[in-house]
């Protein structure tokens, strides 16, 4: 018998809401899983569309971090969270926000200088890139052979979709590779940070939201002094239907980027590192399937192929790293936190 206040409940009884809160649990996680995969292709494919339209790079990655914060802000302030952050707290950030602000500014600029959709796929590479820098930095905990095996079908994949038809330039492979150089240190970095600090997913995205707003406002007002005069230019000939376009896929992308954030952090406090990490690989699948119909890109064979071996070894990747953390051999549905707070 379990007693609950003036109820009291059997065995039987307490077994039951427990399946069925687990049932809700997982409910929830698969529509934030789904918003997640949703909202994460909105904002690729309306970033894209906006620099098409106008290369203002600098002014669209000030708007996305800026608009991040102060959602972010509001999101904590509407859900009774408390807000966790200090003059230590963003000391301990400031290494990590760096190299977060600049992997995201380089991540646009490879939007407008190559296909999204390979863009994406050369992005699939950022982490054969962190267990590198892992590597020389002597951090080798948690390696494990099926880890390294992994990125065989990546590196191989990046290569045939390289030489495929998915409008291969070396600046946009160059500034993708640049932006996974910077993302791999952060992730060396924010290891150290977040154990030392504290905060959760929520409040250290806040904090990197905030930081990136301040490092872009000077990339802002250098890209006005070097093309302010030019992007002005372009945007007076603009129609005002071009205009409105543009308005119109800057929000989108910027608010989709938010939002797409907020379901991924919350979709990994429903679930396990595993299981966020597999979703994750098949977001990026998405990502590229995504890009490929709306601009309708053809795709030579041998691209395609490029395209499946690399995430089938993301995926090998990302369920190998998880299971360091969690060894158990099964994906867990939810998270047990999550089943007893509902």
């Amino acid at each position: 018998m379990v007693s609950l206040g003036d109820q009291s409940l059997t065995v039987g009884d307490g077994e039951q809401q427990l399946g069925q809160r687990r049932i809700m649990v997982i409910i929830r996680a698969a529509f934030l899983g789904l918003g997640w995969f949703f909202f994460s292709a909105l904002s690729s494919i309306y970033i894209k569309r906006t620099i098409n339209i106008l290369p203002a790079v600098a002014k669209l990655t000030l708007a996305e971090f800026a608009v991040g914060a102060v959602m972010t802000w509001l999101y904590l302030l509407a859900t009774g969270r408390e807000i966790r952050i200090n003059a230590a707290i963003i000391k301990s950030f400031l290494p990590v926000s760096v190299a977060y602000a600049l992997g995201h500014v380089l991540t646009n600029f490879s939007f407008g200088a190559t296909s999204l959709a390979f863009a994406h796929t050369v992005k699939a590479l950022e982490p054969f890139v962190a267990v590198l820098l892992q590597r020389i930095l002597g951090d080798t905990a948690g390696h494990s052979s099926l880890m390294y095996l992994s990125f065989i079908p990546i590196c191989a994949g990046i290569g045939l979709a390289s030489t495929g038809s998915m409008k291969f330039t070396w600046t946009g492979f160059l500034l993708a590779m640049s932006s996974n150089l910077c993302f791999g240190a952060r992730n060396v970095l924010s290891k150290k940070t977040s154990t030392s600090s504290g905060v959760d997913v929520i409040d250290c995205f806040l904090i990197l939201s905030l930081l990136g707003t301040l490092y872009a406002i000077p990339l802002w007002l250098l890209s006005e002094v070097l093309y302010g005069g030019w992007l002005r230019g372009q945007a007076q000939q603009m129609s005002a239907d071009t205009a409105s376009d543009f308005l119109i896929s800057a929000l989108v992308g910027v608010v989709a980027h938010w939002i797409y954030n907020q379901a991924s952090f919350n979709f990994l406090f429903l679930t396990s590192p595993i299981t966020h990490s597999v979703a994750n690989a098949a977001r990026r699948l998405f990502l590229i399937v995504a890009a490929l119909l709306y601009f309708s890109h053809s795709v030579s064979g041998r691209a395609g192929m490029g395209v499946a071996l690399t995430l089938c070894g993301i995926t090998v990747y990302s369920y190998s790293v998880a299971r360091q953390r969690d060894p158990r051999t099964t994906l867990p549905h939810t998270n047990p936190r999550a089943v007893q707070s509902t």
